[in-house]
């Protein structure tokens, strides 16, 4: 019987810019889990560093019904990504500003692996996943900050 991830202290914090914005950040061993919720569904977080280097695995989720725009940067480096209406899971795109024609693929450092998370009943979008790229933890900027803005905002 496989025991439960034990947890241990956060390596990253985060805080919202809006009224009602909430950050959770869950740790164990294996990752640092970053939740985000916006009643307003258009906002920034800004995720910070704790320790001297960013964990080796931040996953973060945005508790949103669609995404229209997001944008991680740190640093000198910036990833944008969008998810047409409608969440179509084929047509999540990134790329880096100022080019969106110039699409990442998995083996680029900016790569968020960005997912769609199913609602209880796996039919309704019940938000998004992504990890933080490998590029932006290597160049360990203090902070990341995270600009989304959701299709069905209030």
């Amino acid at each position: 019987m496989n025991a439960a991830p034990q947890p241990v202290s956060p390596g990253v914090a985060g805080r919202g810019r809006s009224e009602g914005d909430r950050v959770e950040v869950v740790a164990d061993r294996e990752r640092q889990r970053v939740i985000i919720q916006s009643p307003r569904g258009i906002s920034e977080v800004i995720l910070e560093r704790l320790t001297g280097t960013w964990p080796a695995a931040v996953l973060v989720e945005l508790r949103l019904k669609g995404l229209e725009s997001l944008t991680v940067s740190g640093g000198e480096w910036t990833v944008q990504a969008a998810v047409p209406a409608g969440n179509d899971r084929g047509g999540i795109r990134q790329w880096v500003p100022p080019d969106e024609q110039v699409v990442l693929t998995a083996n680029d450092p900016l790569w968020l692996d960005l997912k769609l998370l199913p609602e209880q009943d796996n039919e309704t979008v019940g938000g998004f996943e992504w990890t933080i790229p490998w590029g932006l933890r290597q160049a360990n900027p203090r902070q990341i900050r995270v600009n989304f803005i959701d299709f069905y905002r209030s």
